[in-house]
């Protein structure tokens, strides 16, 4: 755990993000733990990827904020999923921490944090939450996973056919049977579900279904 627990220090690309980061950091480095979690807690809630996983070493260690593993832990997937890969290894630790209904409790938060954002038609949020369905619920939803990776593979997302191929190797037989199917129909349903300005895909399904 405590190689685990070392602070990202880079600066986020975004100049906007960049000097609240680094104000962050320094507040941390001060031993100033509250007024850095307030700074991490601001930016990873806009999605902030090192933030998040500074969050996540505050909340493992009881610095600043309450000591929580759960909390921790969704802090850290947070980072993961928002494609930092430093992250890995913290998640991966406390994960393994984590009693079954903890480990529910935080794929539960993570599926409502990605879900909004799938729905708006974030092709890195279908994936990210394919991870959590497939990957971090104690009983994964490998249909559902499929079903949010065939959509991303279908709006032309970087990986998504790579991971729904992954994903089918995951599965029974019966599942791999069902899945194709359901992914149809979900990407159907999600077509419906976005307003006027739908992706070109969307117009195909519906011409084929015709």
């Amino acid at each position: 755990m405590t190689r685990a627990l070392a602070f990202v220090a880079l600066l986020a690309a975004s100049p906007v993000q960049a000097d609240p980061f680094a104000d962050a950091v320094g507040l941390a480095a001060k031993g100033q733990h509250s007024a850095a979690a307030a700074g991490f807690h601001a930016l990873a809630q806009d999605g902030h990827g090192p933030a998040a996983h500074n969050l996540a070493i505050l909340f493992a260690l009881g610095h600043g904020v309450p000591q929580s593993k759960p909390d921790a832990t969704y802090w850290a997937m947070s980072a993961f999923l928002e494609g930092l890969t430093a992250a890995e290894g913290l998640s991966d630790v406390l994960l393994a921490e984590l009693s079954v209904d903890e480990r529910a409790q935080v794929a539960a938060r993570l599926e409502r944090r990605w879900l909004q954002r799938a729905e708006a038609g974030e092709g890195g949020a279908m994936l990210a939450l394919a991870v959590v369905l497939a990957l971090i619920r104690p009983e994964p939803d490998l249909l559902a996973a499929h079903a949010w990776q065939t959509i991303a593979a279908a709006l032309d997302v970087n990986g998504a056919a790579r991971a729904r191929t992954e994903t089918l190797a995951l599965m029974s037989p019966d599942q791999r049977d069902m899945a194709q199917g359901h992914g149809m129909t979900a990407f159907a349903e999600w077509c419906n579900r976005q307003p006027d300005a739908r992706p070109v895909s969307c117009a195909v399904v519906a011409m084929g279904n015709g």
